[in-house]
């Protein structure tokens, strides 16, 4: 049953046509290819859509790398892909140990613009630290199983926590994020596949120094989001793709309250299409559009004063196009680039708006406009490396060659690779 899902699954969406790449896919790929996960199948989807974790059996997949607001995982992690019974009759499950929560802190929008959901925010309702560290990873684990011939249903689990306590200066801290998720995906021919999620999260902390506790918590925090691959021309397929995400965190202090309010809720919203073109034998095109807007606000709002109390963020459209060549049977290449093309509008309790677009040179909040990528994968018997190239790293080979005599002097700490990622099939 194993072997047909997986025949059915990635026969119908297409979009991997590469030879020997096709089976081997990772974040660092989806990174390199401006950050297109939603978009194509791969090894990566696992960790968003949960479902998809049968057509990825028996696996094992690295990552290290610089973790960023874009980052697909965390910087360093080791992952356990593994059917149960003959043709995974008894499900597939995976394990994996990790620095934190996979979709730290929280949820990761289809759309890696924004930031994560978590109490941390850019603009208004910042929560102080420790309450914006993510604690490290305990469990990390999901499940998949075959529903006949046409369904799977996938489960996922993540905790991360840390405790403090110190009796001699009456000092207490702690911080944890639970994160639900679970997945459908639906074959109904061999011309479409629909993939569906849904996360639900719950979090929270307090700080505890003799007679004050703070406190900060999670009244809501979901997710839901699809995906659909219809193939269209034997060439070219077409992803549609919804993502829904909202979040509320609140700070508290007693029994002295906070001078001030501290809170947030935030919602995003994103509605794109995709899409996959064959090029040729050799050569995937993706080609995405999408619609991006997120809604910010303070929880608890101080109807008195000028605070800043509503931030929306709306991109219309974001721009996404990368290039993956297969050079030779052990060599592939990626290139890819984003354009973020809206603004953002800040509001107070005063009346007053300032609203900006990505690119101006004021000294007002800078909205990100580009993203560029570069990467390379290595394909070497059962194994495939990619890597993300840092953006110094065609300005790093060597002065006789680009004219630059260290194009890592900035203090940057890293070398000429961003990220790396393995992946062992057997």
């Amino acid at each position: 049953m194993m072997k047909n899902w997986s025949r059915i699954a990635l026969a119908s969406v297409l979009v991997l046509m590469l030879g020997a790449v096709v089976a081997n896919a990772t974040t660092s790929r989806v990174r390199s290819l401006a950050n297109v996960g939603d978009y194509i199948s791969d090894d990566s989807a696992v960790h968003r859509w949960y479902s998809t974790l049968v057509s990825f059996a028996n696996q094992v997949n690295a990552e290290m790398g610089d973790w960023t607001s874009t980052s697909l995982t965390d910087s360093r992690g080791l992952g356990w892909n593994f059917a149960a019974g003959e043709d995974g009759k008894w499900g597939t499950y995976r394990v994996t140990l990790n620095e934190a929560s996979l979709n730290d802190p929280g949820f990761w929008i289809g759309n890696p613009f924004y930031q994560v959901h978590g109490p941390a925010e850019i603009f208004i309702g910042d929560l102080d630290a420790p309450y914006n560290d993510v604690p490290m990873n305990r469990w990390d684990i999901a499940g998949a199983w075959e529903l006949g011939e046409t369904f799977a249903l996938g489960v996922s689990i993540t905790e991360s926590k840390w405790f403090v306590e110190d009796t001699a200066a009456a000092f207490e801290s702690d911080n944890s994020w639970l994160v639900f998720g679970a997945g459908l995906t639906w074959t109904n021919n061999e011309n479409m596949v629909l993939d569906v999620l849904f996360n639900f999260g719950n979090a929270g902390g307090s700080t505890t120094t003799g007679p004050v506790t703070l406190e900060w918590d999670s009244g809501t925090a979901f997710e839901i989001g699809a995906r659909m691959f219809y193939d269209w021309k034997d060439d070219i397929t077409v992803v549609p793709v919804f993502d829904f995400a909202s979040s509320e965190y609140s700070l508290q202090s007693s029994p002295v309250a906070l001078a001030e309010p501290n809170g947030q809720k935030t919602t995003d919203f994103m509605l794109g299409v995709g899409l996959n073109m064959d090029v040729n034998q050799d050569n995937m095109l993706v080609f995405a559009l999408e619609w991006m807007n997120r809604k910010s606000e303070l929880a608890n709002p101080d109807t008195t004063a000028a605070n800043l109390m509503e931030v929306t963020q709306n991109t219309l459209p974001t721009i996404r196009l990368a290039l993956e060549s297969h050079i030779t049977s052990w060599l592939t290449t990626r290139i890819g680039a984003a354009k973020y093309i809206g603004s953002v509008k800040s509001e107070t309790n005063g009346g007053d708006e300032v609203k900006v677009s990505p690119g101006h040179p004021l000294p007002y909040p800078q909205p990100s406009g580009f993203d560029w990528f570069l990467g390379a994968g290595f394909n070497f018997a059962e194994w495939t490396v990619d890597m993300e190239l840092a953006h110094e790293t065609p300005f790093g080979l060597g002065y006789w060659l680009t004219g630059y005599a260290d194009a890592w002097s900035d203090g940057s700490g890293h070398g000429p690779v961003a990220r790396i990622s393995a992946v062992y099939n057997y």
